[in-house]
């Protein structure tokens, strides 16, 4: 497959693990800025929860008519979860909230656990999900992106992304493909960090300057940091 260029300007695709009960604002933001949202990742409760939120239906309902794709976040355990479990809270997002893929989550990144996570892929397809997205957190080998749609190939604080080394096989993949996630970033490398994605050919991307357990909790200062640069 020939290599393709990344775009000058990286989509974004947002963990959304923020109530829109407790921040509507942000949820707002999302929707108004749907060109530039490439996926947000729907996290209820480390999953869909135990019961359907009717709060998160009028948000995903704004995102939808906006144009903004949605997928479910779920966890893999590096490939020690029963596919059963995973797939079972995939159909909850399914039924739920609509939603249009999945984001699987701690992905194993070494060969041994491909056949698991392709027949995952292949099954969570069969129950409708359009986008798969391989969350690793670091390059995996390169088979794994026979079976989904995005690979999420770094998730770490800006200090590490800094360090990154990108493996040769990247190449011959489309930048669509590869997902960036950096946290702790500061405000004023914003601009850096998206360029260092683009040369590093991921064309979707999540910066943030906020950290912790969870730096997902929120936006970036409300959205504000990214605004300017994605607006250009």
């Amino acid at each position: 497959m020939a290599g393709a260029r990344a775009e000058t300007q990286p989509r974004l695709v947002v963990p959304a693990y923020f109530h829109p009960a407790l921040h509507p604002d942000q949820w707002a933001w999302l929707a108004a800025h749907a060109p530039q949202v490439r996926l947000v990742v729907l996290n209820v409760a480390s999953g869909p929860g135990t019961v359907p939120e009717p709060v998160f239906r009028s948000v995903l309902d704004r995102l939808g008519a906006a144009g903004v794709p949605v997928a479910g976040y779920v966890d893999t355990n590096y490939g020690h979860r029963p596919a059963e479990d995973a797939l079972a809270e995939l159909g909850r997002y399914l039924d739920w909230y609509e939603v249009g893929g999945v984001c699987f989550d701690r992905v194993a990144a070494g060969g041994q656990q491909l056949r698991y996570y392709a027949a995952l892929s292949a099954r969570a397809r069969e129950m409708g999900a359009g986008v798969v997205l391989f969350n690793h957190g670091v390059h995996p080998v390169e088979e794994y992106a026979e079976h989904a749609d995005m690979l999420g190939t770094f998730e770490g604080p800006w200090p590490a992304y800094l360090r990154l080394v990108v493996p040769h096989w990247t190449r011959s993949r489309p930048a669509e493909m590869f997902y960036h996630v950096v946290y702790s970033v500061p405000t004023g490398h914003f601009g850096d960090a998206f360029a260092l994605a683009v040369r590093r050919r991921a064309a979707s991307v999540y910066i943030t300057d906020r950290d912790g357990a969870n730096p997902y909790d929120q936006l970036p200062n409300s959205g504000k940091p990214l605004t300017p640069w994605m607006d250009r």
